[in-house]
C-alpha cells in the first residue's frame, strides 16, 4: 500500500521544529536543560504526526512499545549525564591545557551565538561522522560501540533516537566535548547545538516523512535515516552523518531510496539479545561483526 502524501507536513515539519527548539532554547535563558524541555515537546508533535501522518502506517506501534521505547530513552539521558560528567572531569582538564599549549583557542566566540550554535552542530557531526562510519566499517568497533542495538529495532519511530547501548553513549558524547574543550567554546553554544542535535535526531528517526527542499541538502532527514536502518546491508551502510547529510554528500557515503525493512535481520531480537549483542548475534543478523566473523552468532 502506498502511504498517503502529507505535503505540508513533509515540508514543513522539519523546519519548524528546528526553528521552534532554538526559540525554546532561547527563551529558557540559553541553558543546558532547555535541550531537554525542546527534546519532550518534539517528541509530542512527533507521537501526534506518527499517528496522524506516519511515513509507514504498517509500522505503528503498541502502547507497550512505546512506554518500552520511552524507558529505554530515559535510561540513555540518564547514562549521558554521568557520561558527560565523566568526560568533564577527566577530559576538559587535559584538552584544556593542551589548547593552551598548542594555541588552538580558534573558536570564533565573536561571533553571533546562533552562528555559534550553528557551526559547533555541523562541526560536531563532522566528527561524528567519521567515528559512526567507523563503526560500520570494522565488525570489532561495530561490536565495541555496542551499535547493533541501535539498528536491531524494527519499525523506526521517533523514540528510537534513544534507544542506544550504554556503551555507545561513550561515542556519542565525545564530538561537542572534543571541539569546544579544545578549541576554546562556549556553555551557550554547546546548549544551543544540544538542542538542535536532540530535537533533529527525534525527527530523522521518527515514522515521518519529512523532506524541505535546501534544508535536504545540508540537514539529515527522516527519509535520509531510514535508509540508514534499512535491514538490506548495503543501504545501511550509507548515510552515517545523524544530523547533517551534507558530510555525507561531500564524502561519497549519501545514498535515497525507498526502505521496506530496518533492522538487522528478518528479525527484531528480543531486549536481552540486544544488550549481549557486543558480544553474540543471532544467527539471521547481517552486520559488519557478522560478516568479520560468521562464527560468533547464536543458533
Amino acid at each position: 500500500m502506498t502511504p498517503r502524501r502529507h505535503p505540508w507536513i513533509e515540508t514543513l515539519t522539519h523546519p519548524v521544529l528546528l526553528v521552534g527548539a532554538l526559540a525554546v532554547w532561547w527563551v529558557l535563558d540559553r541553558s543546558e536543560e532547555a535541550a531537554l524541555v525542546a527534546l519532550i515537546a518534539t517528541q509530542a508533535v512527533l507521537a501526534i504526526l506518527e499517528a496522524r501522518a506516519p511515513a509507514m502506517p504498517h509500522w505503528r506501534q503498541t502502547l507497550r512499545q512505546k512506554l518500552g521505547l520511552a524507558a529505554v530513552y530515559l535510561a540513555t539521558l540518564v547514562v549521558l549525564g554521568l557520561v558527560l560528567s565523566l568526560y568533564g572531569w577527566l577530559l576538559a582538564p587535559p584538552l584544556a591545557q593542551a589548547r593552551d599549549a598548542w594555541g588552538l583557542a580558534l573558536w570564533p566566540n565573536g561571533w553571533p551565538l546562533l552562528a555559534q550554535v550553528v557551526l559547533l552542530y555541523f562541526a560536531s557531526e563532522f566528527i561524528y561522522y567519521w567515528i559512526h562510519r567507523a563503526i560500520h566499517g570494522s565488525g570489532v568497533f561495530w561490536r565495541i560501540s555496542g551499535h547493533g542495538f541501535h539498528h536491531a529495532y524494527q519499525n523506526m519511530h521517533a523514540l528510537n533516537a534513544g534507544a542506544t547501548h550504554p556503551l555507545e553513549v561513550l561515542f556519542l558524547a565525545l564530538p561537542a566535548l572534543l571541539i569546544t574543550a579544545l578549541l576554546g567554546g562556549g556553555a551557550e553554544a554547546a546548549a544551543g547545538a544540544t538542542t538542535l542535535l536532540v530535537v533533529n535526531a527525534s525527527i530523522v528517526h521518527a515514522n515521518v516523512h519529512t523532506d524541505t527542499p535546501g534544508l535536504r541538502w545540508l540537514v539529515t532527514s527522516s527519509a535520509h535515516h531510514r535508509r540508514h536502518h534499512s535491514s538490506v546491508f548495503d543501504d545501511s551502510n550509507s548515510n552515517y552523518s545523524c544530523n547533517a547529510i551534507v558530510w555525507d554528500r561531500l564524502f561519497g557515503t549519501y545514498s535515497a531510496g525507498p526502505v521496506a525493512q530496518t533492522g538487522i535481520g528478518p528479525h527484531e531480537p528480543t531486549f536481552m539479545q540486544k544488550l549481549l549483542l557486543p558480544l553474540r548475534e543471532p544467527v539471521y543478523a547481517d552486520t559488519a561483526a557478522a560478516r568479520d566473523h560468521p562464527t560468533q552468532r547464536d543458533t
